[in-house]
């Protein structure tokens, strides 16, 4: 039971921005070229890795494969008879078209599995150099080898759950155009059509907010409590919910918070490539140049924790003088 004299913490969103700017100015400035080279490459690296069936009968016998033409439209008017050229391949070739996009899939899965492998890496790597205020790399890639391991895990799991969702929603929609096309839908109302269309949007609309929001709750408040308890993802995670639970308010006022922050740091760092004829966007000198915009994004969250009691900073060291 709570003693009477027991004083609830504040948490404040603003506050927690203002110890982050505090925390860039102490640790980038004055500026010092070497570090903010190392901090670049750590951040591009935290950065990598993050976004049949019926009347085929019919369709044979009205349509023949006339491939001289090409699949594509001959004019305004064959957008339907090039789809149906194109489905009509589809439907002969199954076989090798399923072959193809089978290995398609595996090559492209085991180079997105190499990728989050190494953005899992940098992620703690940057995340303990915004904590600690150093710019090291053999260190934090050697500390935190298995507390990124089971960040990378979760990390796939909703990458998968949201390629799943992407390529479910894209199937049906191809379904529906190819069945167009091809006079299935003959007679089909406007509103019929949307109805169809009804379950695509709701999947997209639901699905993939929650794998986003999941997403950035992972990258900004999991890792960071990894790191402060020594827990692995599923537990940290549980932590996280707690806090949720215990400051919703906070949490929502953080995530207006960081759309801003996207949203004007998007607009800063395309005006700044723009002006170093497009070298500022090439990668690695993106994160060096803006290297304050990608500090504060990381160190903002970790004050907003701090105030709930899970001070990383702390831990590391990094509200001394810069090192």
């Amino acid at each position: 039971m709570a003693s009477a004299g027991a004083t609830v913490p504040t948490i404040s969103v603003i506050d927690a921005a203002h110890d982050a700017i505090a925390h860039v100015r102490r640790h980038l400035f004055p500026i010092r070229v070497e570090r903010w080279l190392v901090l670049g490459l750590l951040a591009f690296l935290d950065q990598c890795g993050r976004g049949g069936g019926g009347g085929t009968g019919r369709g044979l016998t009205h349509h023949t494969l006339d491939w001289s033409r090409g699949p594509w439209p001959q004019g305004p008017g064959d957008f339907p008879g090039a789809l149906v050229r194109v489905s009509e391949w589809l439907s002969l070739h199954a076989v090798v078209v399923a072959l193809g996009l089978i290995a398609t899939l595996v090559v492209l899965g085991g180079v997105a599995a190499v990728v989050l492998w190494v953005n899992a890496r940098g992620s703690f790597m940057y995340l303990d150099n915004v904590a600690s205020g150093r710019a090291d790399v053999v260190r934090p890639w050697r500390e935190h080898a298995s507390a990124s391991s089971s960040y990378f895990v979760w990390r796939l799991g909703l990458t998968l759950a949201a390629a799943f969702v992407a390529f479910f929603a894209a199937g049906l929609v191809l379904a529906a155009v190819l069945g167009w096309a091809r006079g299935n839908l003959e007679g089909a109302t406007g509103l019929v059509a949307g109805l169809a269309l009804l379950p695509v949007v709701l999947l997209l609309g639901l699905a993939l907010p929650l794998l986003l929001l999941a997403g950035l709750a992972l990258r900004d408040f999991v890792a960071p409590l990894q790191l402060i308890t020594g827990l692995p993802c599923p537990e940290a995670a549980r932590i996280l919910e707690g806090l949720l639970t215990q400051h919703p308010g906070a949490f929502i006022l953080y995530l207006l918070a960081k759309l801003g922050l996207l949203v004007g740091s998007g607009v800063v760092v395309v005006a700044g490539g723009c002006l170093t004829c497009c070298i500022g966007f090439l990668p690695v000198v993106m994160q060096t140049l803006f290297q304050p915009l990608f500090y504060f994004e990381r160190a903002f969250p970790l004050f907003l924790l701090r105030q709930m009691g899970h001070d990383l900073p702390g831990r590391l060291g990094g509200l001394g003088q810069s090192r």
